[in-house]
């Protein structure tokens, strides 16, 4: 028996120490994208010596990696999983507006995306950085390129379908990087907020190596039923030894 189908999510966040979250959910795909690509690169400086054919090539860092990412927009509504929108569709062509209901959903969900991810935010003078979660894939950095295609029109010339390819590249503070570095150790306590996705032994997995603990950290949180975490919910993961 499967379960629900979990969407990918956007969380919003002042800056990349990722401590002031503005809004957990800004941004929830309707369609899930069909996959993602990461590229990582490392930098060398080159030891060559004069009259040789061959360098030895010397590590020097490695640049921050990049997330790919394709997202449908759709105001068609033939996506079984965009039931809403099809839902929406059918009521505005029987009113004989279809076709600008359709235009209006694929604005409105590119505002949205854009809104959460690289649109100029005022008050911190800068777009937000963000948290991807997709089941148990969790990416934190900020939109660096955005491409949209639209893809289908209606007689207005007005889009129905778009997809939009954005590129995400990971931004950490060096005091973020320094605990996560330090928090990545099962023997130490730790805290974790659950998001859309989340199951207990896959938290467990994260944090232990071995989802094996679960039954053990729903005592220790006082969780009567595992299988229904809560978004927003902070769990505590104590040390293996105290297990």
């Amino acid at each position: 028996m499967g379960g629900s189908i979990q969407k990918l999510t956007i969380g919003t966040y002042k800056d990349s120490n990722y401590e002031t979250r503005i809004l957990m959910g800004a941004f929830k795909a309707f369609i899930n994208p069909a996959g993602f690509s990461m590229t990582y690169k490392s930098n060398f400086a080159k030891d060559q010596a004069m009259g040789s054919s061959k360098a030895d090539l010397k590590y020097a860092n490695s640049v921050p990696s990049d997330l790919q990412l394709d997202f449908l927009f759709d105001g068609t509504g033939v996506s079984e999983s965009n039931a809403l929108n099809k839902a929406l569709s059918s009521a505005a062509q029987k009113a004989g507006q279809g076709s600008a209901f359709a235009a209006a959903a694929v604005a409105k969900q590119i505002k949205d995306f854009y809104k959460a991810t690289g649109q100029l935010e005022g008050r911190i003078h800068k777009p937000y950085n963000v948290i991807i979660n997709w089941g148990d894939f969790e990416f934190m950095g900020f939109l660096s390129e955005f491409t949209i295609e639209y893809k289908l029109f209606n007689n207005e010339g007005r889009p129905l379908r778009a997809i939009g390819k954005a590129k995400f590249t990971e931004s950490i503070s060096p005091e973020l990087a320094a605990k996560t570095d330090k928090m990545s150790s099962p023997d130490l306590t730790h805290k974790r907020t659950v998001v859309d996705g989340d199951t207990l032994p896959l938290m467990t997995e994260r944090i232990y190596g071995d989802s094996k603990y679960y039954l053990e950290v729903a005592k220790v949180n006082g969780i009567i039923n595992f299988r229904q975490l809560i978004p927003g919910q902070e769990l505590f993961f104590p040390p293996i030894a105290k297990i």
